[in-house]
């Protein structure tokens, strides 16, 4: 296989499972958010229900409290998987992957040198590792936040 078929393979590889990544965590965060929704409504009219019917008002408590339980576990996976923040990350890599391939389409020929491909395989590693350098960082920074320190380690 030539350099360029492999860069065209390389990418394509690259962009579906970018594109795949980004569909299920956009799938899972949205699911997510939707239970939250729901379960926070029906919490709310369980507490109307407890007020229409004061006799129920324990029974009616009592589902409250596992609602909202509910919702706090919710809330707390969404929080440690962030769903949202990875699709947003994943489709902009797949976005810069797709321009990318589209530029080697454009520019390299069947007939180019293995010279001409290199610089766009370098530039693909380049996207790669600029992408999980700024997930690392993005993981990094909350850990920080959240233990309750402002700077990265090594930046004091």
């Amino acid at each position: 296989m030539d350099k360029k078929a492999y860069l065209l393979e390389q990418l394509q590889q690259k962009i579906d499972q970018f594109r795949d990544d980004s569909k299920q965590h956009k799938l899972l965060y949205r699911r997510l958010r939707y239970c939250v929704f729901v379960l926070t409504s029906i919490s709310a009219l369980l507490a109307g229900l407890s007020l229409k019917f004061p006799d129920f008002s324990q029974a009616i408590s009592v589902l409250i409290v596992f609602v909202s339980a509910t919702v706090g576990v919710i809330t707390s996976i969404e929080g440690l998987r962030k769903p949202s923040e990875l699709w947003i990350h994943e489709r902009t890599t797949y976005y810069a992957l797709m321009d990318l391939r589209r530029e080697v389409e454009f520019a390299l020929d069947d007939a180019c040198s293995a010279d001409r491909v290199e610089p766009y395989f370098f530039k693909m590693q380049q996207i790669l590792g600029a992408s999980a350098e700024k997930w690392n960082r993005q993981i990094v920074g909350v850990q920080h936040f959240v233990s309750g320190r402002e700077t990265p380690q090594g930046a004091d």
